[in-house]
């Protein structure tokens, strides 16, 4: 009997050391790719000047379409939407001309559930002899929502500048502004900001060098703001970005020749990868945000 006890000991014994084992030295799962929905219009064709919603599920390097939602606001033209989500309800704001037709203003829309689209206001462009309002992009800081918007006057057609408007009340009805981004001079389309610490960093076409140039202030989100330098070779346009879950920013660009959509990442916003290409057929300028 003391026998039989003995034995049955030793193997319980050696059953908790191989499954003490196992979870050791067993590969451990890999943490979950960050999903992200991407928000893009498709071309300057009459039918691709709409909103389309895509996913991915690998972190922002593939995506497929999520909804084709036929949505085009007010003059039947969607361009450039930017996209946040506030608790249940996305938003979007949008470019409503094609980029040879003036615009003096801009639109924000808004949903629960991705596919279906109300229109939420226009907003004008608030600057006098206004040719074009495009690229307005969403951001965030705090409790305030701001929308950096980049406006052409017909004193000077191709001198784009962006201001900032921000919304006054939560549904983003109402809106204030415009305010010069002081520093960031003349011809300066698709300015996307994010903050990391106490410096607010904007990624920005320059309109006459088609390069991405980074910008930083350190003193205000409407001034103070100093040329970092340019990223990558020119020739591309709408840079928007994204936090994944494991703290890497990722960029998106869009190579409007004939390129589609590229992305780099970076975890300080300073230093960043080379260019690679995204798997999102048709996709062009546009913004991702977490599902």
């Amino acid at each position: 009997m003391l026998n039989i006890l003995h034995t049955m000991r030793i193997r319980v014994l050696v059953a908790m050391v191989a499954l003490l084992l196992g979870g050791l030295i067993a590969p451990q799962p890999a943490s979950a790719a960050t999903t992200l929905i991407y928000a893009t219009f498709k071309g300057d064709g009459a039918a691709d000047q709409e909103l389309w919603i895509y996913q991915s599920t690998d972190g922002g390097l593939n995506y497929s379409v999520l909804y084709d939602t036929n949505f085009r606001g007010p003059t039947g033209v969607l361009r450039d939407p930017s996209i946040i989500k506030r608790g249940s309800t996305y938003y979007i704001a949008y470019t409503v001309q094609s980029w040879t037709t003036n615009s003096t203003y801009f639109a924000v829309a808004r949903s629960t559930n991705l596919l279906n689209w109300t229109d939420v206001t226009t907003i004008p462009s608030g600057i006098s002899s206004t040719a074009y309002t495009w690229a307005p992009e969403f951001y965030v800081e705090g409790s305030t929502t701001y929308l950096i918007t980049n406006v052409s006057q017909t004193t000077c057609s191709a001198c784009f500048r962006p201001y900032v408007y921000t919304a006054q009340n939560t549904d983003l009805t109402s809106w204030s502004g415009p305010q010069q981004m002081w520093g960031l001079g003349t011809n300066h389309i698709d300015a996307y900001v994010v903050k990391s610490g106490s410096t607010w960093h904007s990624f920005v076409k320059n309109e006459t060098t088609k390069y991405i140039e980074h910008w930083t202030s350190t003193d205000r989100l409407t001034g103070g703001w100093i040329n970092r330098g340019n990223l990558w070779a020119s020739g591309y346009e709408g840079p928007s970005l994204v936090r994944l879950d494991d703290g890497r920013w990722r960029i998106y660009v869009d190579k409007y020749t004939n390129g589609g959509l590229w992305t780099a990442t970076s975890s300080d916003l300073n230093t960043w990868t080379g260019l690679s290409a995204v798997g999102c057929s048709g996709c062009r300028h546009g913004t991702a945000i977490p599902r």
